[in-house]
């Protein structure tokens, strides 16, 4: 018997960990459908579409991916280091360890029934990628319909790589987009991860990343959340040895009604280990925000060094954001700490700026890009950089 989406309980409110974003409701709104490719679509794969060409985010020398509503329209690669295919969900369940990752909710039960494209990424043994992996998931229909997308990837011992993931769309595109990505790091391996979500403004974003660390590997996750009508980025960590540095940096810039939340689970199971977060939100108008951070430190993971920090702007009176920084920590020789900050301008720095010469607009901007700027520092591909400043520049302005 088909399944259908009403198959399926959609999180909502009753759900601890979706207590501040309410998905149900939407789908209940949208009655979104899933997404089944057409025969009739002609597909030519040599033809990239010109809103993907002119992406700022695009570049044609890098390794890329490209799916257009959901399903595979062109691989490129430039490196017999990488590989990058269709995986088969067998054999995926062979090569990831699931048990690290399970969840209270549907979302990937949904994603594995209605499953578009499976593909697997693997940088090979002692590799170090010159090129970044882009991988741009493209919507152009009207429709309302779900995609749900898979990502498998791993990094063989000593291998290092970037991969960015751009999610957009044109401006009258409604659809769920539902996507589930699988990182494992060997020994000694260094991934730089940037998650940049553009969607149009009337799309749902879901999407989880749960990546299984080995020893002294590194994981540089960079977010930036911008789009969509409502947004869930979740991060999971199983980090399963020593000397292991796993950092997430984000940033979610909201205004209108949007919906911004991102999610995160560190899991810490071995002794002297890292992991450190640092989330940002500005919201605008009516928006709406939210950072939830847990860190479990298992009663074996002693020397553990674990520190979460979610600060938010809001620009408006109307705006509101829910933080809820958490640790659960079962050993007893650990540095662990969280917190969170929420507040308006500060109106001695405006008057300040304006005393020195400049009007109220370029006051406001000089603090915003001021609060924006500290998370971009540690960002090692400098164009990447600069475009995600512009990016967040023209979204704020």
């Amino acid at each position: 018997m088909e399944k259908l989406i009403e198959d399926f309980q959609i999180p909502d409110k009753k759900i601890e960990t979706w207590k501040f974003t309410d998905l149900k409701k939407v789908q209940e709104k949208n009655n979104f459908r899933p997404s089944v490719k057409s025969d009739s679509t002609p597909t030519n794969p040599y033809k990239i579409n010109l809103d993907i060409s002119n992406n700022i985010f695009f570049d044609p020398k890098n390794n890329f991916i490209i799916f257009e509503n959901g399903y595979l329209k062109k691989i490129n690669t430039k490196s017999d280091d990488l590989e990058i295919k269709s995986l088969d969900s067998n054999l995926e369940n062979k090569i990831f360890n699931k048990k690290n990752f399970t969840r209270k909710d549907s979302l990937l039960d949904i994603n594995s029934a209605f499953l578009n494209e499976n593909l697997i990424i693997k940088v090979k043994k002692n590799a170090k990628l010159k090129n970044p992996i882009s991988i741009f998931y493209y919507n152009c229909e009207e429709e309302k319909y779900l995609i749900n997308n898979r990502i498998n990837i791993i990094l063989e011992e000593n291998s290092e790589a970037e991969i960015n993931e751009i999610f957009f769309s044109n401006n009258k595109s409604i659809y769920w987009n539902n996507v589930h990505n699988y990182v494992c790091l060997k020994k000694n391996s260094k991934l730089q991860h940037y998650k940049i979500q553009l969607e149009s403004k009337n799309a749902i974003h879901s999407s989880s990343t749960n990546i299984d660390c080995e020893n002294s590997s590194i994981y540089n996750n960079f977010i930036f959340s911008i789009g969509g009508n409502m947004s869930r980025i979740e991060v999971i960590s199983s980090i399963n040895s020593a000397d292991i540095n796993f950092n997430i940096k984000g940033l979610y810039l909201a205004k209108t009604n949007q919906h911004h939340d991102i999610t995160t689970l560190m899991q810490h199971k071995h002794p002297e280990s890292k992991s450190n977060q640092h989330i940002k939100g500005i919201l605008q108008k009516d928006s709406s925000g939210v950072f939830q951070g847990k860190v479990i430190v298992a009663q074996d993971a002693q020397k553990t060094d674990a520190f979460q920090f979610n600060q938010n702007l809001l620009l408006s009176e109307t705006a509101e954001v829910n933080a809820k920084p958490e640790l659960e920590i079962y050993a007893d020789d650990v540095k662990c700490s969280h917190g969170a900050t929420t507040g308006e301008l500060d109106e001695g720095m405006l008057f300040y700026l304006r005393s020195r010469g400049l009007n109220k607009e370029e006051a406001r901007k000089l603090l915003i890009e001021g609060f924006i700027n500290e998370l971009f520092d540690d960002i090692e591909n400098k164009e990447l950089k600069k475009k995600l400043l512009l990016t967040s520049k023209k979204t704020i302005y």
